[in-house]
Protein backbone atom coordinates (compact mmCIF):
# COMPACT_ATOMS: atom_id res chain seq x y z
CA UNK A 1 0.00 0.00 0.00
CA UNK A 2 3.02 2.20 0.75
CA UNK A 3 4.34 1.79 -2.96
CA UNK A 4 0.98 2.82 -4.41
CA UNK A 5 0.45 5.63 -1.95
CA UNK A 6 4.10 6.50 -3.42
CA UNK A 7 3.33 6.11 -7.08
CA UNK A 8 0.24 8.16 -6.78
CA UNK A 9 2.29 10.87 -5.19
CA UNK A 10 4.79 10.81 -7.95
CA UNK A 11 1.62 10.73 -10.36
CA UNK A 12 0.45 14.05 -8.55
CA UNK A 13 3.74 16.17 -8.50
CA UNK A 14 3.93 16.09 -12.47
CA UNK A 15 0.26 15.59 -13.28
CA UNK A 16 1.12 16.18 -17.39
CA UNK A 17 4.07 15.12 -18.96
CA UNK A 18 6.00 17.88 -20.85
CA UNK A 19 6.07 16.44 -23.95
CA UNK A 20 1.77 16.37 -23.95
CA UNK A 21 1.72 20.05 -23.11
CA UNK A 22 4.34 20.76 -26.18
CA UNK A 23 2.19 18.06 -28.57
CA UNK A 24 -0.68 20.40 -27.30
CA UNK A 25 0.43 23.79 -28.02
CA UNK A 26 1.78 22.20 -31.64
CA UNK A 27 -2.02 21.16 -32.54
CA UNK A 28 -3.25 24.84 -31.42
CA UNK A 29 -0.50 26.36 -33.13
CA UNK A 30 -1.78 26.33 -36.86
CA UNK A 31 -5.72 26.15 -35.44
CA UNK A 32 -4.44 29.92 -34.75
CA UNK A 33 -1.95 30.24 -37.48
CA UNK A 34 -5.28 29.80 -39.84
CA UNK A 35 -7.37 31.54 -38.05
CA UNK A 36 -5.24 35.02 -37.65
CA UNK A 37 -4.36 34.61 -41.43
CA UNK A 38 -8.20 34.62 -41.99
CA UNK A 39 -9.20 37.39 -40.21
CA UNK A 40 -6.21 39.19 -41.66
CA UNK A 41 -7.51 38.60 -45.44
CA UNK A 42 -10.98 38.94 -44.21
CA UNK A 43 -10.46 42.47 -43.58
CA UNK A 44 -8.13 43.45 -46.21
CA UNK A 45 -11.01 42.29 -48.62
CA UNK A 46 -13.55 44.14 -46.69
CA UNK A 47 -11.71 47.02 -47.20
CA UNK A 48 -11.02 46.54 -50.62
CA UNK A 49 -14.47 46.57 -50.91
CA UNK A 50 -15.06 49.68 -49.69
CA UNK A 51 -12.37 51.42 -51.33
CA UNK A 52 -13.99 49.99 -54.75
CA UNK A 53 -17.45 51.29 -53.70
CA UNK A 54 -16.06 54.29 -52.96
CA UNK A 55 -14.75 54.53 -56.06
CA UNK A 56 -17.71 53.40 -58.34
CA UNK A 57 -19.84 56.16 -56.64
CA UNK A 58 -17.29 58.54 -57.24
CA UNK A 59 -16.87 57.66 -60.97
CA UNK A 60 -20.79 57.10 -61.23
CA UNK A 61 -21.80 60.60 -59.31
CA UNK A 62 -18.82 62.98 -61.81
CA UNK A 63 -20.31 60.69 -64.68
CA UNK A 64 -24.21 61.89 -63.51
CA UNK A 65 -22.82 65.39 -63.22
CA UNK A 66 -20.94 65.47 -66.92
CA UNK A 67 -23.82 64.51 -68.53
CA UNK A 68 -26.37 67.37 -66.83
CA UNK A 69 -23.95 69.65 -67.33
CA UNK A 70 -23.34 68.48 -70.82
CA UNK A 71 -26.94 68.15 -72.36
CA UNK A 72 -28.68 70.97 -70.36
CA UNK A 73 -25.62 73.44 -70.25
CA UNK A 74 -23.55 72.85 -72.95
CA UNK A 75 -20.35 72.02 -70.91
CA UNK A 76 -16.70 71.60 -72.80
CA UNK A 77 -13.82 69.87 -71.85
CA UNK A 78 -12.71 73.06 -69.45
CA UNK A 79 -16.05 72.57 -67.22
CA UNK A 80 -14.65 68.89 -67.11
CA UNK A 81 -11.48 70.23 -66.14
CA UNK A 82 -12.41 72.29 -62.97
CA UNK A 83 -15.50 69.75 -61.85
CA UNK A 84 -12.75 66.77 -61.90
CA UNK A 85 -10.24 69.57 -59.87
CA UNK A 86 -13.38 70.46 -57.33
CA UNK A 87 -14.19 66.84 -56.92
CA UNK A 88 -10.07 65.57 -56.34
CA UNK A 89 -10.32 68.15 -53.13
CA UNK A 90 -12.13 65.65 -51.17
CA UNK A 91 -10.34 62.96 -48.86
CA UNK A 92 -8.33 60.35 -49.97
CA UNK A 93 -8.85 61.20 -53.14
CA UNK A 94 -5.13 61.00 -55.42
CA UNK A 95 -6.25 61.91 -58.57
CA UNK A 96 -8.98 61.91 -61.04
CA UNK A 97 -8.46 61.42 -64.65
CA UNK A 98 -10.02 60.93 -68.03
CA UNK A 99 -8.06 59.29 -70.90
CA UNK A 100 -8.77 58.45 -74.86
CA UNK A 101 -7.70 54.30 -75.44
CA UNK A 102 -4.08 55.43 -75.96
CA UNK A 103 -4.31 56.56 -72.54
CA UNK A 104 -3.64 60.21 -72.92
CA UNK A 105 -4.82 62.74 -70.22
CA UNK A 106 -7.63 64.45 -71.45
CA UNK A 107 -8.98 65.78 -68.32
CA UNK A 108 -7.18 65.61 -64.77
CA UNK A 109 -7.37 66.43 -61.50
CA UNK A 110 -3.30 68.06 -61.67
CA UNK A 111 -4.01 70.05 -64.47
CA UNK A 112 -0.25 69.77 -65.68
CA UNK A 113 -0.83 66.21 -66.26
CA UNK A 114 -3.52 67.19 -69.47
CA UNK A 115 -2.08 66.08 -72.44
CA UNK A 116 0.60 63.38 -70.95
CA UNK A 117 0.33 59.98 -70.77
CA UNK A 118 -0.86 58.48 -67.78
CA UNK A 119 1.46 56.25 -67.16
CA UNK A 120 0.76 52.32 -67.01
CA UNK A 121 -2.53 51.76 -67.99
CA UNK A 122 -4.44 48.61 -68.02
CA UNK A 123 -4.74 46.52 -71.42
CA UNK A 124 -7.10 46.02 -73.66
CA UNK A 125 -8.32 42.63 -72.53
CA UNK A 126 -8.72 44.61 -68.34
CA UNK A 127 -10.44 47.57 -69.86
CA UNK A 128 -13.98 46.49 -70.55
CA UNK A 129 -15.62 48.10 -73.05
CA UNK A 130 -18.84 47.52 -71.41
CA UNK A 131 -19.51 51.18 -69.88
CA UNK A 132 -21.66 49.89 -66.64
CA UNK A 133 -18.28 47.36 -65.78
CA UNK A 134 -16.35 48.37 -62.96
CA UNK A 135 -12.06 47.13 -62.33
CA UNK A 136 -9.53 48.30 -60.07
CA UNK A 137 -6.00 47.30 -59.38
CA UNK A 138 -3.77 48.20 -56.46
CA UNK A 139 -0.57 50.38 -58.36
CA UNK A 140 1.84 52.59 -56.45
CA UNK A 141 1.73 56.41 -58.08
CA UNK A 142 4.88 57.28 -57.06
CA UNK A 143 5.63 57.25 -53.13
CA UNK A 144 1.83 56.69 -52.24
CA UNK A 145 0.07 53.19 -52.96
CA UNK A 146 -3.37 53.83 -54.70
CA UNK A 147 -6.23 51.77 -55.27
CA UNK A 148 -7.31 52.41 -59.07
CA UNK A 149 -11.14 52.10 -59.84
CA UNK A 150 -11.59 52.53 -63.92
CA UNK A 151 -14.38 51.95 -66.24
CA UNK A 152 -15.02 53.29 -70.05
CA UNK A 153 -16.62 57.13 -69.33
CA UNK A 154 -19.52 57.48 -71.06
CA UNK A 155 -21.26 60.23 -69.19
CA UNK A 156 -23.83 60.46 -72.26
CA UNK A 157 -25.16 57.06 -71.58
CA UNK A 158 -27.23 55.43 -68.36
CA UNK A 159 -29.16 51.90 -67.85
CA UNK A 160 -32.30 53.53 -69.38
CA UNK A 161 -30.83 54.49 -72.96
CA UNK A 162 -27.52 52.16 -73.22
CA UNK A 163 -29.37 49.63 -75.07
CA UNK A 164 -30.78 52.39 -78.16
CA UNK A 165 -29.20 52.09 -81.32
CA UNK A 166 -28.08 55.87 -82.69
CA UNK A 167 -26.83 56.00 -86.17
CA UNK A 168 -25.38 59.53 -85.84
CA UNK A 169 -24.21 61.37 -82.78
CA UNK A 170 -26.33 63.87 -81.00
CA UNK A 171 -25.80 67.82 -81.45
CA UNK A 172 -25.73 70.06 -78.52
CA UNK A 173 -27.80 73.18 -78.59
CA UNK A 174 -25.13 75.08 -80.48
CA UNK A 175 -25.22 73.02 -83.00
CA UNK A 176 -22.33 71.35 -82.36
CA UNK A 177 -21.76 67.41 -81.00
CA UNK A 178 -21.51 66.84 -77.63
CA UNK A 179 -18.45 65.95 -75.74
CA UNK A 180 -17.32 62.35 -75.60
CA UNK A 181 -19.85 61.20 -77.68
CA UNK A 182 -17.45 59.61 -80.47
CA UNK A 183 -14.53 57.89 -79.62
CA UNK A 184 -13.65 55.72 -76.78
CA UNK A 185 -12.42 57.08 -73.16
CA UNK A 186 -11.94 55.76 -70.23
CA UNK A 187 -11.90 57.50 -66.31
CA UNK A 188 -9.41 56.55 -63.37
CA UNK A 189 -10.24 57.32 -60.12
CA UNK A 190 -7.36 56.77 -57.30
CA UNK A 191 -8.05 56.36 -53.91
CA UNK A 192 -5.02 56.99 -51.46
CA UNK A 193 -4.55 53.72 -49.43
CA UNK A 194 -2.35 55.14 -46.66
CA UNK A 195 -4.97 55.89 -44.36
CA UNK A 196 -6.80 52.49 -45.07
CA UNK A 197 -3.07 50.99 -44.64
CA UNK A 198 -2.81 52.06 -41.06
CA UNK A 199 -6.56 50.81 -40.22
CA UNK A 200 -5.39 47.66 -41.75
CA UNK A 201 -2.25 47.42 -39.83
CA UNK A 202 -4.24 48.26 -36.79
CA UNK A 203 -7.06 45.75 -37.58
CA UNK A 204 -4.20 43.57 -38.31
CA UNK A 205 -2.65 43.88 -35.02
CA UNK A 206 -5.83 43.82 -33.47
CA UNK A 207 -6.63 40.46 -35.11
CA UNK A 208 -3.00 39.10 -34.22
CA UNK A 209 -3.98 40.47 -30.79
CA UNK A 210 -7.18 38.21 -30.50
CA UNK A 211 -5.81 35.33 -32.17
CA UNK A 212 -2.99 35.76 -29.89
CA UNK A 213 -5.70 35.83 -26.83
CA UNK A 214 -7.33 32.96 -28.44
CA UNK A 215 -4.35 30.49 -28.72
CA UNK A 216 -3.43 31.36 -25.15
CA UNK A 217 -7.30 30.77 -23.56
CA UNK A 218 -7.47 28.09 -25.55
CA UNK A 219 -4.12 26.48 -24.83
CA UNK A 220 -5.06 27.44 -21.25
CA UNK A 221 -8.60 25.52 -21.71
CA UNK A 222 -7.39 22.46 -22.85
CA UNK A 223 -4.64 22.15 -20.50
CA UNK A 224 -7.18 23.40 -17.90
CA UNK A 225 -9.46 20.39 -18.69
CA UNK A 226 -5.95 18.32 -18.93
CA UNK A 227 -5.51 19.00 -15.58
CA UNK A 228 -9.21 18.90 -14.34
CA UNK A 229 -9.09 15.45 -15.92
CA UNK A 230 -5.31 14.26 -14.73
CA UNK A 231 -7.03 15.26 -11.12
CA UNK A 232 -10.36 13.50 -11.55
CA UNK A 233 -8.02 10.31 -12.49
CA UNK A 234 -5.60 10.86 -9.38
CA UNK A 235 -8.71 11.81 -7.10
CA UNK A 236 -9.97 8.65 -7.78
CA UNK A 237 -6.78 7.03 -7.62
CA UNK A 238 -7.10 7.80 -4.31
CA UNK A 239 -10.27 7.33 -3.59
CA UNK A 240 -9.50 3.67 -4.33
CA UNK A 241 -6.32 3.47 -2.86
CA UNK A 242 -8.27 4.78 0.49
CA UNK A 243 -11.20 2.44 0.33
CA UNK A 244 -8.81 -0.81 -0.42
CA UNK A 245 -7.01 0.81 2.72
CA UNK A 246 -10.16 0.97 4.79
CA UNK A 247 -11.31 -2.15 3.63
CA UNK A 248 -7.59 -4.17 4.42
CA UNK A 249 -7.98 -2.06 7.66
CA UNK A 250 -11.40 -3.44 8.43
CA UNK A 251 -11.04 -7.04 7.18
CA UNK A 252 -7.62 -7.23 8.63
CA UNK A 253 -7.88 -10.70 11.26
CA UNK A 254 -5.70 -9.01 13.58
CA UNK A 255 -6.93 -6.34 15.39
CA UNK A 256 -6.23 -2.41 14.61
CA UNK A 257 -6.56 0.64 17.58
CA UNK A 258 -4.71 3.82 16.93
CA UNK A 259 -4.38 5.71 19.71
CA UNK A 260 -3.34 9.84 19.68
CA UNK A 261 -1.02 11.48 21.98
CA UNK A 262 -3.66 12.44 24.69
CA UNK A 263 -4.47 8.60 24.82
CA UNK A 264 -7.85 8.95 22.76
CA UNK A 265 -8.58 6.58 20.50
CA UNK A 266 -8.75 7.42 16.66
CA UNK A 267 -10.17 4.19 15.34
CA UNK A 268 -10.56 0.28 16.20
CA UNK A 269 -10.84 -2.72 13.58
CA UNK A 270 -13.95 -5.13 12.92
CA UNK A 271 -11.67 -7.63 14.49
CA UNK A 272 -10.27 -5.48 17.47
CA UNK A 273 -14.08 -4.45 18.32
CA UNK A 274 -14.98 -8.21 18.01
CA UNK A 275 -11.91 -9.83 20.28
CA UNK A 276 -12.70 -6.88 23.20
CA UNK A 277 -16.44 -7.52 22.86
CA UNK A 278 -17.53 -3.96 21.32
CA UNK A 279 -16.24 -0.50 21.35
CA UNK A 280 -13.27 0.33 23.72
CA UNK A 281 -13.78 3.82 25.20
CA UNK A 282 -10.55 4.30 26.04
CA UNK A 283 -7.21 2.23 26.50
CA UNK A 284 -6.63 -0.63 28.75
CA UNK A 285 -3.38 0.34 31.72
CA UNK A 286 -1.45 -2.26 29.56
CA UNK A 287 -1.80 -0.04 25.85
CA UNK A 288 -1.11 3.30 27.98
CA UNK A 289 2.17 1.31 29.72
CA UNK A 290 3.06 0.31 26.33
CA UNK A 291 2.53 3.54 24.74
CA UNK A 292 4.72 5.36 27.37
CA UNK A 293 7.89 3.21 26.65
CA UNK A 294 6.91 3.75 22.87
CA UNK A 295 7.23 7.81 23.62
CA UNK A 296 10.33 7.77 25.50
CA UNK A 297 12.11 5.15 23.03
CA UNK A 298 10.35 5.64 19.79
CA UNK A 299 10.43 1.99 18.92
CA UNK A 300 8.39 -0.94 18.04
CA UNK A 301 7.39 -2.73 21.32
CA UNK A 302 5.96 -6.50 21.42
CA UNK A 303 4.16 -7.88 24.58
CA UNK A 304 1.84 -10.95 25.75
CA UNK A 305 -0.10 -10.37 28.71
CA UNK A 306 -3.51 -11.49 30.10
CA UNK A 307 -6.41 -8.77 30.14
CA UNK A 308 -8.89 -8.84 32.86
CA UNK A 309 -11.40 -6.78 32.94
CA UNK A 310 -14.46 -7.31 35.20
CA UNK A 311 -17.51 -7.18 32.82
CA UNK A 312 -15.95 -10.05 30.13
CA UNK A 313 -13.50 -12.35 30.40
CA UNK A 314 -10.03 -12.73 30.53
CA UNK A 315 -8.10 -12.45 27.75
CA UNK A 316 -4.57 -13.65 26.62
CA UNK A 317 -3.31 -10.67 23.74
CA UNK A 318 -0.20 -10.52 21.97
CA UNK A 319 -0.07 -6.82 20.91
CA UNK A 320 2.80 -4.57 18.96
CA UNK A 321 2.56 -1.03 19.25
CA UNK A 322 4.36 1.29 16.92
CA UNK A 323 4.99 4.93 16.68
CA UNK A 324 2.93 7.02 13.99
CA UNK A 325 4.87 9.83 12.39
CA UNK A 326 4.10 12.35 10.23
CA UNK A 327 6.01 13.81 7.47
CA UNK A 328 8.66 15.67 9.48
CA UNK A 329 9.33 12.80 11.88
CA UNK A 330 6.57 14.07 14.53
CA UNK A 331 5.16 11.77 16.67
CA UNK A 332 1.39 11.87 16.25
CA UNK A 333 -0.16 8.83 17.86
CA UNK A 334 0.03 4.69 18.60
CA UNK A 335 -0.59 1.99 16.57
CA UNK A 336 -1.55 -0.85 18.18
CA UNK A 337 -2.20 -4.46 16.50
CA UNK A 338 -3.05 -7.82 18.49
CA UNK A 339 -4.21 -11.14 18.25
CA UNK A 340 -6.19 -12.79 20.76
CA UNK A 341 -4.15 -15.86 21.95
CA UNK A 342 -6.80 -17.48 24.48
CA UNK A 343 -7.62 -20.49 22.75
CA UNK A 344 -4.20 -21.00 21.63
CA UNK A 345 -3.36 -20.92 25.07
CA UNK A 346 -5.89 -23.02 26.29
CA UNK A 347 -5.10 -25.55 23.76
CA UNK A 348 -1.68 -25.36 24.56
CA UNK A 349 -2.56 -26.16 27.97
CA UNK A 350 -4.91 -28.60 27.28
CA UNK A 351 -2.10 -30.49 25.39
CA UNK A 352 -0.10 -30.40 28.01
CA UNK A 353 -2.91 -31.93 30.50
CA UNK A 354 -3.29 -34.48 28.22
CA UNK A 355 0.17 -35.37 27.39
CA UNK A 356 0.40 -35.26 31.89
CA UNK A 357 -2.92 -37.30 31.81
CA UNK A 358 -1.37 -40.19 29.10
CA UNK A 359 1.64 -40.13 31.26
CA UNK A 360 0.28 -40.61 34.51
CA UNK A 361 -2.02 -43.53 33.23
CA UNK A 362 0.74 -45.32 32.25
CA UNK A 363 2.42 -45.12 35.42
CA UNK A 364 -0.85 -45.57 37.51
CA UNK A 365 -1.94 -48.68 35.42
CA UNK A 366 1.45 -50.09 36.25
CA UNK A 367 1.77 -49.34 39.62
CA UNK A 368 -2.38 -50.62 40.49
CA UNK A 369 -1.61 -53.47 38.98
CA UNK A 370 1.44 -54.32 41.68
CA UNK A 371 -0.93 -52.97 44.42
CA UNK A 372 -3.68 -54.77 43.78
CA UNK A 373 -2.22 -58.64 43.78
CA UNK A 374 -1.14 -57.72 47.83
CA UNK A 375 -4.56 -56.12 48.52
CA UNK A 376 -5.87 -59.35 47.61
CA UNK A 377 -3.94 -61.09 49.79
CA UNK A 378 -4.18 -58.50 52.98
CA UNK A 379 -8.10 -58.71 52.33
CA UNK A 380 -7.89 -62.96 52.13
CA UNK A 381 -5.67 -62.70 55.83
CA UNK A 382 -8.33 -60.20 57.39
CA UNK A 383 -10.97 -62.20 56.35
CA UNK A 384 -9.33 -65.43 58.14
CA UNK A 385 -8.51 -63.98 61.51
CA UNK A 386 -12.18 -62.28 61.19
CA UNK A 387 -13.62 -65.77 60.88
CA UNK A 388 -11.24 -67.33 63.32
CA UNK A 389 -11.53 -64.56 66.50
CA UNK A 390 -15.28 -64.41 66.08
CA UNK A 391 -15.85 -65.02 69.60
CA UNK A 392 -13.16 -61.95 70.00
CA UNK A 393 -15.28 -58.43 69.34
CA UNK A 394 -12.08 -56.54 69.17
CA UNK A 395 -10.03 -58.62 66.76
CA UNK A 396 -13.06 -59.05 64.04
CA UNK A 397 -14.02 -55.41 64.65
CA UNK A 398 -10.16 -54.52 63.69
CA UNK A 399 -10.50 -57.02 61.01
CA UNK A 400 -13.59 -55.48 59.68
CA UNK A 401 -11.54 -51.79 59.40
CA UNK A 402 -8.96 -53.57 57.32
CA UNK A 403 -11.16 -55.03 55.07
CA UNK A 404 -13.07 -51.98 54.49
CA UNK A 405 -9.91 -49.78 54.15
CA UNK A 406 -8.79 -52.55 51.68
CA UNK A 407 -12.06 -52.36 49.60
CA UNK A 408 -11.74 -48.74 49.77
CA UNK A 409 -8.11 -48.90 47.91
CA UNK A 410 -8.86 -51.29 45.50
CA UNK A 411 -11.71 -48.90 44.36
CA UNK A 412 -9.46 -45.83 44.34
CA UNK A 413 -7.22 -48.77 42.18
CA UNK A 414 -10.06 -49.72 40.04
CA UNK A 415 -10.77 -46.23 38.84
CA UNK A 416 -7.24 -45.31 38.73
CA UNK A 417 -7.46 -48.49 36.13
CA UNK A 418 -10.40 -47.39 34.67
CA UNK A 419 -8.27 -43.37 33.96
CA UNK A 420 -5.29 -45.34 32.33
CA UNK A 421 -8.05 -47.85 30.49
CA UNK A 422 -8.62 -45.77 26.93
CA UNK A 423 -11.95 -45.18 26.72
CA UNK A 424 -14.58 -46.24 23.92
CA UNK A 425 -17.42 -44.46 22.77
CA UNK A 426 -20.70 -46.01 21.45
CA UNK A 427 -22.33 -43.01 19.56
CA UNK A 428 -26.08 -42.80 18.72
CA UNK A 429 -28.64 -40.39 18.35
CA UNK A 430 -29.67 -38.75 21.75
CA UNK A 431 -33.11 -36.21 22.53
CA UNK A 432 -30.11 -33.68 24.44
CA UNK A 433 -32.99 -32.19 26.40
CA UNK A 434 -34.38 -35.28 28.04
CA UNK A 435 -30.79 -36.43 28.64
CA UNK A 436 -30.00 -33.41 30.50
CA UNK A 437 -33.28 -33.38 32.11
CA UNK A 438 -32.21 -37.35 32.44
CA UNK A 439 -29.03 -36.01 34.69
CA UNK A 440 -30.83 -33.34 37.00
CA UNK A 441 -33.05 -36.13 38.40
CA UNK A 442 -29.87 -38.48 39.32
CA UNK A 443 -28.19 -34.60 41.09
CA UNK A 444 -32.22 -33.83 42.42
CA UNK A 445 -31.59 -35.45 45.99
CA UNK A 446 -28.25 -33.51 46.56
CA UNK A 447 -29.57 -29.99 44.91
CA UNK A 448 -32.85 -30.16 47.11
CA UNK A 449 -30.24 -30.76 49.84
CA UNK A 450 -27.78 -27.93 49.29
CA UNK A 451 -30.71 -25.77 48.81
CA UNK A 452 -29.35 -25.07 44.35
CA UNK A 453 -31.63 -23.44 42.27
CA UNK A 454 -31.75 -24.97 38.97
CA UNK A 455 -31.84 -22.99 35.32
CA UNK A 456 -31.73 -24.80 32.34
CA UNK A 457 -31.67 -22.86 28.97
CA UNK A 458 -31.97 -25.48 25.73
CA UNK A 459 -31.94 -23.75 22.36
CA UNK A 460 -35.36 -23.89 20.75
CA UNK A 461 -33.99 -25.69 17.31
CA UNK A 462 -31.75 -28.37 19.50
CA UNK A 463 -33.11 -31.88 18.95
CA UNK A 464 -31.19 -34.81 18.41
CA UNK A 465 -27.37 -35.19 18.54
CA UNK A 466 -25.47 -38.28 17.69
CA UNK A 467 -22.85 -38.90 20.86
CA UNK A 468 -22.50 -41.07 23.89
CA UNK A 469 -25.06 -40.84 26.41
CA UNK A 470 -23.16 -42.23 29.03
CA UNK A 471 -20.26 -40.30 28.35
CA UNK A 472 -22.16 -37.54 28.26
CA UNK A 473 -24.21 -38.09 31.86
CA UNK A 474 -21.50 -39.15 33.55
CA UNK A 475 -19.49 -35.52 32.30
CA UNK A 476 -22.34 -33.50 33.51
CA UNK A 477 -22.71 -35.41 36.83
CA UNK A 478 -19.72 -35.21 37.88
CA UNK A 479 -19.64 -30.81 37.01
CA UNK A 480 -22.91 -30.77 38.60
CA UNK A 481 -20.84 -32.45 41.91
CA UNK A 482 -18.11 -29.68 41.14
CA UNK A 483 -20.64 -27.27 41.61
CA UNK A 484 -22.38 -28.56 44.81
CA UNK A 485 -19.18 -28.15 47.18
CA UNK A 486 -18.27 -24.83 45.23
CA UNK A 487 -21.98 -23.87 46.36
CA UNK A 488 -21.98 -24.99 50.40
CA UNK A 489 -24.60 -22.75 51.57
CA UNK A 490 -27.06 -22.49 48.38
CA UNK A 491 -26.46 -21.34 45.05
CA UNK A 492 -27.61 -20.99 41.59
CA UNK A 493 -26.61 -23.73 38.52
CA UNK A 494 -27.41 -22.71 35.26
CA UNK A 495 -27.49 -25.40 32.56
CA UNK A 496 -27.07 -24.12 28.74
CA UNK A 497 -27.31 -25.77 25.41
CA UNK A 498 -27.18 -25.57 21.65
CA UNK A 499 -25.82 -25.54 18.69
CA UNK A 500 -22.81 -23.90 17.53
CA UNK A 501 -23.31 -23.17 13.84
CA UNK A 502 -19.67 -21.35 13.58
CA UNK A 503 -17.94 -24.49 15.06
CA UNK A 504 -20.61 -26.73 13.57
CA UNK A 505 -21.25 -29.05 17.00
CA UNK A 506 -22.98 -28.91 20.31
CA UNK A 507 -21.94 -26.63 23.09
CA UNK A 508 -22.97 -27.13 26.41
CA UNK A 509 -22.52 -24.48 29.39
CA UNK A 510 -22.75 -25.57 33.30
CA UNK A 511 -22.43 -22.64 35.73
CA UNK A 512 -22.23 -21.87 38.91
CA UNK A 513 -22.02 -18.98 41.48
CA UNK A 514 -20.05 -20.35 43.81
CA UNK A 515 -16.54 -19.82 45.11
CA UNK A 516 -14.72 -20.00 42.06
CA UNK A 517 -11.26 -21.06 41.49
CA UNK A 518 -7.76 -18.42 41.46
CA UNK A 519 -5.37 -19.32 38.32
CA UNK A 520 -2.85 -21.71 40.03
CA UNK A 521 -5.64 -23.86 40.74
CA UNK A 522 -7.19 -23.56 36.90
CA UNK A 523 -3.73 -24.59 35.80
CA UNK A 524 -4.45 -28.12 37.32
CA UNK A 525 -7.90 -29.00 37.90
CA UNK A 526 -7.56 -31.94 35.18
CA UNK A 527 -4.36 -33.41 36.60
CA UNK A 528 -4.87 -36.90 38.60
CA UNK A 529 -5.40 -36.76 42.24
CA UNK A 530 -5.36 -32.67 42.46
CA UNK A 531 -8.29 -31.92 44.93
CA UNK A 532 -9.04 -29.09 47.22
CA UNK A 533 -11.10 -31.05 49.43
CA UNK A 534 -10.14 -33.32 52.42
CA UNK A 535 -12.70 -36.11 51.10
CA UNK A 536 -11.58 -35.65 47.53
CA UNK A 537 -9.94 -38.22 45.05
CA UNK A 538 -8.62 -35.63 42.40
CA UNK A 539 -9.98 -38.24 39.56
CA UNK A 540 -13.36 -36.69 38.53
CA UNK A 541 -12.21 -33.88 36.32
CA UNK A 542 -9.76 -35.73 35.09
CA UNK A 543 -12.04 -38.67 34.02
CA UNK A 544 -14.53 -35.81 32.68
CA UNK A 545 -11.40 -34.75 30.56
CA UNK A 546 -11.12 -37.98 29.26
CA UNK A 547 -14.24 -38.65 28.29
CA UNK A 548 -14.49 -35.42 26.44
CA UNK A 549 -11.67 -36.25 24.73
CA UNK A 550 -12.75 -39.42 23.63
CA UNK A 551 -15.50 -37.94 22.06
CA UNK A 552 -13.44 -35.70 20.63
CA UNK A 553 -14.31 -32.39 22.32
CA UNK A 554 -13.06 -29.86 24.28
CA UNK A 555 -13.16 -28.55 27.80
CA UNK A 556 -13.05 -25.07 28.59
CA UNK A 557 -13.12 -23.15 32.21
CA UNK A 558 -13.60 -20.27 33.40
CA UNK A 559 -13.12 -19.26 37.10
CA UNK A 560 -12.55 -16.23 39.22
CA UNK A 561 -12.36 -16.15 43.05
CA UNK A 562 -15.91 -15.82 44.50
CA UNK A 563 -17.57 -14.79 40.87
CA UNK A 564 -18.25 -18.61 40.12
CA UNK A 565 -16.92 -20.92 37.82
CA UNK A 566 -18.21 -22.16 34.25
CA UNK A 567 -17.17 -25.34 32.32
CA UNK A 568 -18.18 -24.88 28.64
CA UNK A 569 -17.97 -27.87 26.35
CA UNK A 570 -17.93 -28.45 22.75
CA UNK A 571 -18.75 -31.69 21.07
CA UNK A 572 -18.22 -31.96 17.06
CA UNK A 573 -20.39 -32.89 14.91
CA UNK A 574 -20.05 -36.18 14.22
CA UNK A 575 -18.91 -37.05 10.24
CA UNK A 576 -21.98 -39.20 9.59
CA UNK A 577 -24.74 -37.29 11.22
CA UNK A 578 -23.19 -34.42 9.36
CA UNK A 579 -23.61 -36.50 5.96
CA UNK A 580 -27.20 -36.97 7.28
CA UNK A 581 -28.04 -33.68 7.50
CA UNK A 582 -26.12 -32.63 3.76
CA UNK A 583 -28.75 -35.37 2.45
CA UNK A 584 -31.83 -33.99 4.02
Amino acid sequence: MEKNMMNITRKSSCLIPPSMLIGVLLVLLPIFLFITFDQVEKQKAHIRERLFIRGASLIRTFEAGTRSGMLSMAWGIRKVQNMLLETSFQPDISYIAITDDAGRVLAHSDPDMVGRKLGQIPDSISLNRDAFTFSSREIQRGDTPVFEIFKRFAPHQNRHTHHRRRSHPRIQSGGHPLLFESGVYYIFTGLSMERMNRIQRRLVRRAVGSGVLFFLLGGAGVIGLMFFQAYRVTEADLTRVQAFSDNLVQNMPTGLITVDTTGTIISENRAARKILGGNLQKPFSQMRAMAGEIASSGEVICEEFDLVRTDSPRLRLDMIGSPLLDNDGKMTGFLFLFRDLTKMRLLEQELETTRRLAAIGKLAGGVAHEIRNPLSSIKGFATYFMKRSKHESQDVETAGIMIKEVERINQSITQLLEFATPLAARKEEVMMAGLIEHSLRLAEHDLKERKIAVTVAIEPGLGSFRTDPQHVCQILLNLYKNALYAMEEGGQLTIMAGLDSEEKGLEIRVKDNGSGMDRQTLEHIFDPYFTTRPDGTGLGLSLVHRMIETLGGTIRVVSQPANGTEFVLFFPEDPVDSEVRNDL
